[in-house]
């Protein structure tokens, strides 16, 4: 995304986000829901209470997204039940993402180094059907969708996904964590290759081949770079703080006293 100011998120598990309302509307923040529970998605969630928190926090300005869930899914096995299973769970995440009134749904990409390299065209052969539906049914319903790392180490993965998309329906969340504990590949390259693409950015700290997310300033990814890059490029991609809420609305604070919210780096 280009143009524009940056704007920051919490991320939260669905059911703390009404006890952090006061304060993000004090800090400006919006919130990115963590559905991550495979029986709250398809058997506790009930939409129209799903909607009308979505209307509570529109008429608060804060602006909302979701990250969709990934444990124990794959949507490139070679068990076709495990297939419908993850798809089940990625249509119903873009189902409460729109009764939310969400402008981006996220999901983590299912690709894994150790188990995916060797047979990358196979991978990308049994998941392009599955993210297709996925993505058409997001367009449906008024959501745009983006593909996240986590394992991968080239930022390659993720555009590969995106042939066949177009950019107003789909594009990349980059992790940074993630992309610092799993490729060799700089910061600045991620952002660099992911550009065109680049819609939001999952951000935190971290220490070198860690991937645990840490709060900003108590790691060692070169942040600064990574802010240089979008600088250079034109991009203002939303920024998630992953990590606890406290600790984010404190690592908002710390970006804000060094001139980032606002790309004014020449403060640091």
């Amino acid at each position: 995304m280009t143009s524009g100011q940056l704007h920051y998120f919490v991320s939260s598990p669905y059911p703390q986000v009404t006890g952090l309302i006061d304060r993000l509307v004090e800090t400006g923040m919006g919130v990115e829901f963590e559905l991550t529970d495979p029986e709250w998605i398809l058997k506790v969630c009930e939409l129209p209470a799903v909607s009308r928190l979505g209307r509570t926090l529109r008429g608060q300005g804060i602006s909302r997204h979701v990250q969709g869930p990934f444990y124990d899914l794959a949507p490139g096995s070679l068990d076709p039940y495990i297939r419908e299973h993850t798809q089940k769970l990625y249509l119903r995440t873009i189902e409460i993402a729109a009764a939310l009134e969400a402008g981006y749904v996220t999901f983590f990409s299912g690709y894994n180094t150790l188990l995916h390299a060797r047979v990358l065209d196979q991978w990308f052969e049994v998941c392009r059907p599955l993210w297709r539906r996925v993505a058409d049914y997001a367009e449906r319903l008024g959501v745009k969708m983006l593909f996240a790392n986590m394992f991968e180490d080239e930022p390659a993965i993720q555009l590969r996904l995106l042939e066949g998309l177009p950019p107003e329906v789909s594009g990349v969340c980059l992790d940074l964590a993630g992309a610092y504990a799993f490729s060799g590949k700089k910061i600045t390259n991620w952002v660099n290759q992911l550009s065109g693409r680049l819609d939001m950015v999952y951000l935190s700290d971290a220490k070198v081949r860690d991937n645990e997310r840490l709060p900003v300033g108590s790691g060692s990814i070169p942040l600064k770079d990574f802010y240089l890059a979008c600088i250079k490029k034109n991009l203002v991609p939303d920024i998630v703080f992953k990590m606890a809420p406290e600790q984010a609305f404190e690592s908002l604070q710390l970006v804000r006293k060094k001139g980032l919210g606002q790309h004014q780096i020449e403060l640091l």
